[in-house]
């Protein structure tokens, strides 16, 4: 068996005691006995509950004094929590009757039964190319799956460690724990399961509030699409996000629609809005987006209020609102103890309450009618649905005819508005948002009266959805619309209205008559056609989970990627290359090295325990004291500095000694990578050589040499004494620092003649490299010594032959004002220049 798949298998059994010992019954308890015959539903509650309550008491554990997260300790923990909990569910069956609903009773349609075999077959899939890879995205490696190898090695949560709350790490440590060692093939056990409890959300979502019909077709066309596919392996947190927000969003308007304002009925009430609550909770527990939840949810109560007020104002109807606001009090009110945990942590220990994406990742926000896929296929669905379908002769007689023409110029409107800017990418413009309102507007006067006359209980629950959603919808739309995957959370309710639409349009090829009218035409051939357009839109969905950017197609039948290093290095190279020259350190030196690799915050996944600081970014040398390697890196490190110009940033500065010269003692250039993303280089430290004095180069014969009281010249050399046109010669001068430079100087060399006349000049500042980076003086430390390498290739092509004729001369100048640094000799005013000893000849053509 590969060991992949020995390794994602051997922690089965401890996911099984998660999701059937400790989950199973708090689910039970949870849910209204009259659900309990409600697979799906149990289901999904037991893959919510149980690594919920797993991780509440790891986090419990972790956050003791002594390193306690421990797997007897975290077993012990969860067995008590699971004894209470089956004895509560227990005493709960035999104090409560039982009654088998009968809402979605009856065989499958053969639709119905093809798009779960669909899902079965995209689910197997990506279990093995879950299996099979290890932990590679950026996110995962730098957060997730870091701080479970950091917990399960440390058995502590370190109060060091702050940002995104610990649902998805801590699953990671505990898995890992299970099976008695790092492995990332164990860790990432649970990203199918919480994958599968995204899709039973999306279920629970269509069947409850509508049909089961309409679930499988909500839970199929989430499962089944791309992007979906795309992403399932990754174990990042949108798929347990959106796990979350869909199954919250389905307890809440469970409990919304059972809170009706006429009836005024609490049946199930308060058990949908308790487990709304803990939902919500579970999903603060994993990712600080699920706020935008608490914004929907405050969105429905403020239209109901409104609807309330108006009723009472306007129309006269007198109607309660308290069960409804009941509603939200309860789901406020339950998902305080593990929603709020992580943040009340952050703020006693120091660390930013939430850590928001920088300003620079909004200005990336797409902002395209790209975004708005989901709601425009369900308007063209829509429009297909009411307006060119058949309606019984009562409803036409009330106005439920659309008006087609009107309808037609809306959804115009609306494609030209959004296509533009989905066939070429980028922002919508100022008209196109115009001709999205004008399109808008007219669809809704168009089928209004029609869609409300037909299907008003149906319109309202989608209605309360999509509000639930909205606020997520905008804040994602205008500042994170940078990547698909962050829209993932409210997907499914984005996907709800065509389910919906798309069940019911289709239902009538199963069954030959409903309501009197055929809602599409009977026949064999209509059924095969119709289940062959099936496969073919799934099939992307059930197989791009084979597919990798860097490693194609065929990695799963072949043996192009034989180990985890090999898999890491896929898309990864540049930082694998770093993380073998450290690794081949650590084996030669007994010892992990220390490292800084400022922004770099990959790098701790692959050796947690080593001392590799990656949120800092030192700017002088001195901070570095006692530090192996530096390593810079494109983009993250340039990142890290944007804010702080080079001149005045002493590491950045220094870099270019060992640019400019690999071989520079003081920050040797060891290694580098660039795999076409990533650029990395990394620079062997041994600072202390800069306060020693390099012996080489010949010393003023004239005595004390210093430039502007804070440089003395020790000496110089040059490889050779006569030039020709293109000829290029290497020159080193070598100075020490006296005191801290006031300005950022360069340096001019000059070739003048007998008389004085400047015939070719080499100016610039210190070290200069191709990128523009150089040692500047502004950062010149006292006591330093620094050797400044020059190459000097004569240009001048006019400049006169003459033997022993020419004299270089050097200086200082400040670059904003060209002033020069004045010279003394010995303590002796001397110019603005030092003339060197040697002689210079110019011989014509190549010598």
């Amino acid at each position: 068996m590969p060991y992949w798949i020995e390794g994602m298998l051997s922690a089965t059994p401890a996911l099984a005691w998660v999701f059937f010992g400790l989950g199973l019954p708090w689910a039970l308890v949870a849910l209204p006995r009259t659900d309990w015959r409600d697979r799906p539903v149990v289901a999904l509650l037991a893959l919510a509950f149980g690594p919920a309550l797993l991780t509440a008491w790891m986090f419990v554990l972790g956050s003791l004094p002594a390193p306690s997260l421990r797997l007897e300790w975290i077993l012990a923990g969860t067995a008590a929590l699971a004894a209470a909990g089956w004895a509560l569910a227990w005493r709960k069956r035999t104090l409560t009757h039982s009654e088998r609903s009968g809402k979605h009773g009856g065989s499958l349609p053969l639709d119905e039964k093809l798009l779960i075999a669909l899902v079965a077959a995209a689910l197997v899939v990506r279990w093995f190319s879950t299996a099979y890879w290890p932990f590679t995205a950026y996110d995962a490696l730098w957060v997730y799956g870091y701080e479970g190898r950091l917990y399960a090695l440390t058995h502590t949560i370190p109060a060091s460690i702050g940002y995104y709350p610990q649902f998805l790490p801590l699953q990671y440590t505990y898995l890992q724990l299970a099976v008695g060692g790092i492995n990332d093939h164990a860790a990432r056990a649970i990203i199918p399961f919480l994958h599968l409890g995204s899709i039973l959300a999306a279920y629970t979502l269509g069947s409850r509030l509508f049909t089961r019909r309409a679930g499988i077709y909500t839970a199929a066309i989430w499962a089944l699409y791309p992007h979906v596919g795309e992403w399932s392996r990754f174990g990042d947190l949108e798929i347990p996000t959106t796990f979350m927000f869909t199954a919250a969003a389905a307890f809440f308007l469970m409990a919304w629609r059972a809170a009706l304002p006429v009836k005024n009925s609490e049946l199930g009430t308060r058990n949908y809005s308790v487990i709304a609550g803990l939902l919500l909770g579970i999903g603060m527990w994993t990712k600080p987006t699920m706020g935008a939840f608490i914004w929907g949810v405050a969105l429905l109560a403020s239209v109901e209020a409104a609807r309330w007020w108006y009723a009472r104002r306007f129309v006269g109807i007198r109607y309660s609102v308290s069960a409804r606001m009941r509603v939200v009090l309860w789901a406020a009110l339950a998902c305080i103890p593990v929603g709020a945990a992580w943040y009340i942590r952050n703020l006693l220990l120091g660390h930013p309450v939430i850590t928001m994406p920088s300003g620079f990742w909004l200005t990336l926000a797409a902002r395209s009618g790209a975004e708005f896929g989901w709601p425009l296929l369900a308007v063209i669905l829509l429009v297909g649905y009411a307006g060119f379908q058949p309606i019984p002769l009562s409803l036409a007689e009330r106005g439920g005819k659309p008006r087609a023409f009107v309808m037609l110029l809306g959804l115009a409107l609306v494609l030209a508005a959004l296509l533009p800017s989905i066939l070429s990418p980028r922002r919508m413009e100022a008209p196109e948002w115009l001709a999205l309102a004008a399109g808008a507007a007219l669809l809704v006067g168009a089928l209004r009266k029609p869609v409300l006359s037909r299907w008003p209980d149906e319109t309202a629950k989608i209605g309360w959805a999509l509000l639930l959603a909205l606020p997520y919808f905008v804040t994602w739309f205008y500042s994170y619309s940078y990547h698909y995957r962050l829209s993932f959370p409210i997907v499914p309710l984005m996907i709800l209205p065509t389910a919906v639409i798309a069940a019911g349009w289709t239902r009538g090829l199963w069954q030959p008559k409903t309501g009197g009218f055929k809602t599409l035409p009977y026949g064999t051939a209509r059924r095969f056609v119709y289940l062959a357009l099936v496969c073919a839109l799934a099939a992307p969905g059930v197989v791009n989970a084979l597919y990798d950017p860097n490693a194609g197609w065929d990695w799963l039948w072949t043996d192009k990627l034989p180990d985890d290093t090999s898999r890491y290095a896929s898309g990864n190279d540049a930082l694998m290359a770093v993380v073998n020259g450290l690794e081949i350190f650590e084996r030669e030196q007994g010892r992990p090295p220390v490292v800084v690799a400022p922004g770099i915050v990959r790098l701790p996944f692959f050796m947690p325990l080593a001392d590799i600081h990656t949120q800092d970014a030192p700017t002088r040398l001195s901070e570095l004291e006692g530090v192996d390697y530096f390593v810079y890196g494109m983009p993250e490190t340039r990142g890290a500095y944007q804010h702080i110009p080079p001149q005045q940033n002493q590491v950045v500065s220094a870099l270019a000694r060992a640019d400019y010269d690999p071989t520079d003692t003081i920050m040797r250039l060891a290694w580098w990578r660039d795999d076409g993303f990533f650029n990395y280089t990394v620079y062997e430290l041994h600072l202390e050589n800069r306060f020693i004095r390099s012996e080489n180069g010949v010393p003023p014969p004239d005595g004390d040499v210093v430039f502007g009281g804070f440089a003395r010249l020790l000496g110089h050399n040059i490889g050779g004494d006569y030039f020709w046109p293109g000829r290029k010669l290497v020159m080193n001068l070598f100075w020490e620092v006296l005191a801290p430079p006031d300005a950022d100087y360069m340096v001019y060399i000059h070739l003048r003649d007998e008389n004085g006349q400047v015939w070719d000049s080499w100016d610039g500042p210190v070290t200069r490299t191709n990128d523009g980076n150089y040692y500047s003086t502004l950062v010149w430390e006292p006591g330093e010594f620094i050797t400044d390498k020059r190459e000097l290739l004569l240009r001048n092509a006019e400049t006169p032959p003459g033997e022993d004729t020419y004299r270089i001369v050097i200086g200082l100048y400040d670059l904003a004002n060209e002033r020069r640094v004045p010279v003394t000799i010995n303590g002796e005013p001397a110019g603005d220049g030092y003339t060197l000893a040697e002689t210079i000849s110019i011989v014509p053509g190549e010598g």
